[in-house]
């Protein structure tokens, strides 16, 4: 009875083992497909599938041209004191001289609103003195002290810029001409008349100069002052015959080929250089109202597009001029440099 049991187990047993190894077959197939086919060839080849195959870490290649010993290798402190104190102090002198040189290009660097400070700029901020009053400064005393202190007064006195678009010129024009009128005739001369005539004299000359100095107009009469003066110290009727117009090379090899130029009528109020120094006035004012003034968005922005519009002027001064004396002068004047006008301007 077993030994029939048990060889009717063996056909049983022949079955499942079959079972078993077409199961094992097809997993290492499955397997197989979700690898490289670097490693799954050698599993191909055989039918029972590596034990150590999901043990075995994935070989990635090397991005490093020498080798991982070079790459992994750490650098060795040296060992020489001496050494490393000099590369420390030469690296502490170049990091001093950068910052010295920063500090430089920082302070010669103009600032591309205002710019810096220049003569002209200076006497167009300047406020007039306020001239005093004549009786505080003339004693009541006689004939020849009071002529004495009228003509220090006068002589010390300087007029600058004038109202009522006046020049100092025209004024000690017409002064000598009235003088020549209030002269008494020669038949009824006296020595008190003449010194009245001078005491007169003298101190009309003070009124004219308190009447027409500046220190005593509005903000509006000095403003069209410092217009007028703009376009008199930048005008071409004015700078022609310090920076002449240098000529094509072929019109000073043969003069005769050279056109007449057209005079010129009037003053020069639109070119390039006049019209920047009106705006650089303007700059100025709207800027120092808006040191007090931080919440005025409007004027902020009417700044600004002055500013550009003044780089623009200045780009096409440069660009006609070819950088010359011209050119030079203007931004000399201004407080301005060659970094405000190419580059960009953030404000």
């Amino acid at each position: 009875m077993p030994s029939r049991a048990i060889s009717s187990l063996q056909p049983l047993a022949c079955n499942l083992s079959s079972s078993l190894a077409a199961l094992q077959i097809s997993a290492s197939v499955k397997a197989a497909s979700r690898l490289p086919a670097e490693r799954c060839a050698g599993s191909l080849l055989s039918l029972r599938p590596s034990q150590n195959l999901n043990k075995r870490p994935l070989q990635i290649a090397s991005l490093h041209t020498s080798s991982p010993l070079n790459a992994e290798r750490k650098r060795k402190p040296p060992s020489n004191p001496w050494a490393v104190a000099k590369a420390a102090e030469k690296r502490e002198k170049v990091r001093a001289r950068k910052e010295e040189l920063r500090q430089l290009r920082q302070d010669a660097a103009s600032d591309p609103v205002v710019g810096h400070t220049t003569p002209f700029l200076e006497a167009m901020d300047s406020k007039p003195e306020m001239l005093p009053p004549i009786d505080h400064l003339v004693p009541a005393t006689d004939a020849h002290e009071r002529q004495e202190a009228f003509e220090k007064v006068v002589i010390g006195e300087r007029l600058g810029r004038l109202n009522h678009y006046l020049q100092p010129e025209e004024v000690k024009m017409s002064l000598a001409r009235s003088k020549a009128l209030e002269d008494p005739p020669l038949h009824a001369v006296t020595e008190k008349s003449v010194l009245q005539g001078k005491e007169m004299h003298l101190k009309a000359t003070a009124v004219m100069n308190r009447i027409l100095s500046l220190s005593n107009g509005s903000s509006k009469d000095k403003t069209r002052a410092n217009k007028t003066w703009c376009v008199e110290t930048f005008g071409r009727h004015t700078t022609d015959e310090k920076f002449p117009q240098p000529k094509h090379p072929s019109i000073a090899s043969n003069p005769e080929a050279d056109p007449a130029k057209t005079p010129r009528i009037g003053r020069d109020t639109g070119s390039s250089e006049v019209q920047a120094a009106l705006l650089t006035m303007k700059i100025r004012t709207l800027a120092k109202q808006l040191e007090t003034n931080t919440h005025d968005k409007m004027n902020k922005r009417n700044l600004r597009v002055m500013v550009h519009k003044r780089q623009k002027l200045l780009k096409y001064l440069k660009r006609k001029e070819r950088g010359g004396q011209r050119y030079q002068y203007v931004m000399e004047s201004l407080g301005l440099d060659d970094a405000a006008i190419m580059k960009e301007v953030f404000i």
